[in-house]
């Protein structure tokens, strides 16, 4: 009877082992009745495409796993050559010998070893005479812009010339209104200094003609006597007159000669008796000129002139000086006043 207890706990041992080993096993088999591993899913991008020189670039374009990860990744580039990655594909190059369509396939395998169940594609064309029509394309794009810019820079250059042709043009006619206003004011004022010097000569030659008139009429002379040279008149006796006093006059103004001088009458006179005869030796005008001659014919310029004359009262005299401020006005007219 003492080895009951045991052949008991043995038993509860046995057991034990036996509900394990039972539950263990319901565990794998239910582990072995999981869902199935899923295929992964491939995804392509074509990144660039080098026509020149028949290149393709492509990179995994997102590809996953939907119950585990990606660890190799292969490429058909479509010319019966092959790549195997066991790195994410980013940006993988690849030249073709000739042109032609290819088409490229792309899978990847998960960490099961499962590969995806439909390859990502892409097709890609290598045409000379496509890639010629596209870069006669472009070149003829390029062209028109450049034609464009170069019409754009013309019509600029003409508008800022025509603009500046018409600013010029401006000027011009802003100068040409401003000299006239300068030649305006320029000949008012000279017709005003004419006006002026008209007055004035008016207002001498009405003097003188008042002076003249005022003057006493002349005496007889009585005897001959000898000149006075510290008054610079001639003082003589024809027969049967009284003192006589002598000067160069203006006779008369003829106008304009061909120069542009005046043309003036001068005489030398005795002014008591202005038929007295006089002789004369010698004419100066300015200084220059021997013209001997009791009246004289000249042509003087505007402004003031010097006139002398030489005479002898007598054979027997010395020769006498007279002379005369001519002054010959812008208005046509001249004043000789006498050298006291």
């Amino acid at each position: 009877m003492p080895d009951e207890p045991k052949k008991g706990k043995m038993s509860f041992v046995v057991l034990a082992v036996v509900v394990l080993c039972a539950v263990a096993a319901a565990w794998f088999f239910l582990k072995s009745e999981k869902a199935p591993n899923m295929a992964p899913i491939a995804a392509l991008r074509l990144e660039s495409i080098d026509e020149t020189n028949r290149v393709a670039m492509l990179s995994d374009g997102g590809s996953h796993d939907p119950d585990g990860t990606l660890r190799s990744w292969r490429i058909a580039w479509g010319d019966g050559q092959e790549e195997n990655l066991s790195a994410v594909p980013q940006k993988v190059p690849h030249t073709y010998a000739t042109e032609g369509e290819y088409a490229i396939s792309f899978w990847c395998v998960d960490n099961l070893g499962t590969t995806s169940s439909l390859p990502a594609m892409t097709n890609i064309t290598f045409d000379f005479l496509k890639r010629q029509k596209a870069l006669e394309a472009k070149r003829e794009a390029e062209r028109l812009k450049e034609e464009e810019t170069r019409k754009q820079a013309e019509a600029k250059r003409e508008a800022d010339r025509l603009k500046e042709e018409e600013a010029r043009k401006q000027a011009e006619r802003l100068e040409q209104e401003q000299q006239k206003q300068r030649e305006l004011a320029a000949r008012q004022a000279r017709e005003q200094q004419e006006l002026e010097a008209k007055r004035k000569a008016e207002a001498e030659l009405a003097s003188q003609k008042a002076k003249e008139a005022a003057t006493p009429p002349p005496t007889p002379l009585a005897a001959a006597l000898p000149y006075n040279p510290s008054s610079r008149k001639v003082i003589f006796t024809p027969p049967g007159c009284t003192l006589g006093e002598f000067q160069i006059y203006k006779e008369k103004t003829e106008g304009r000669a061909n120069d542009g001088n005046l043309l003036v009458i001068l005489v030398t006179r005795c002014v008591n008796f202005p038929n007295t005869p006089i002789p004369i030796s010698d004419w100066q005008i300015d200084g220059k000129g021997h013209i001997q001659a009791r009246r004289i014919r000249v042509s003087l310029s505007s402004g003031s002139h010097e006139i002398t004359a030489l005479f002898k009262p007598n054979e027997a005299s010395q020769s006498t000086e007279l002379k005369a401020d001519v002054t010959v006005q812008t208005s046509g007219d001249c004043v000789v006043v006498p050298r006291q």
